[in-house]
């Protein structure tokens, strides 16, 4: 997808992250067979952060932990989202840890919508989701809708469990 030399840039920056990769679950093959990746570089050309879409529309986005709250993660996403629409996507779905209120309060500001959260490694998730057009909000609705019949129907089925065994 990336020529070798920018292969290269992504995969040494990527290598070089110690505590980001605690909150970047995105493997660094997966990065690299993304559809859409941008960079963000310091002027003397060193990459400070990447993001882009991998499969499943799903968003991802990482900055070196020292330029961070320098306003990069919120160019980062504009440049894809941006991207995004010019693709003719219909929507971005990305999973953040719930602890993340940095990044979950930029993912809001861009209007990405938290659709549910669930335990992944025993730490709260939230998974967002962003529609792009109105076939994107056909897609946002429609995720919301099954996730919350789902918790319903496993409500429902746990009442009859302790009804049966609990009279």
């Amino acid at each position: 997808m990336f020529n070798e030399d920018v292969s290269n840039e992504i995969a040494s920056f990527y290598n070089s992250l110690t505590i980001e990769k605690e909150d970047f679950a995105l493997p660094l093959t997966e990065l690299l067979q993304s559809r859409l990746v941008v960079t963000e570089r310091k002027r003397n050309g060193e990459i400070v952060g990447v993001a882009g879409i991998s499969r499943g529309n799903s968003f991802f986005i990482v900055v070196r932990r020292e330029c961070q709250n320098q306003k990069i993660g919120q160019k980062l996403t504009k440049k894809v989202i941006d991207l995004a629409r010019g693709k003719n996507y219909h929507y971005l779905a990305l999973n953040v840890f719930q602890s993340n209120s940095k990044a979950i309060h930029i993912y809001r500001k861009f209007g990405f919508k938290i659709i549910f959260t669930n335990l992944i490694s025993s730490r709260k998730n939230c998974f967002m989701i962003l529609p792009l057009d109105f076939q994107g909000a056909l897609y946002k609705n429609l995720i919301s809708i099954i996730y919350k019949w789902h918790l319903h129907s496993i409500v429902r089925s746990l009442q009859k469990l302790i009804k049966r065994f609990f009279p």
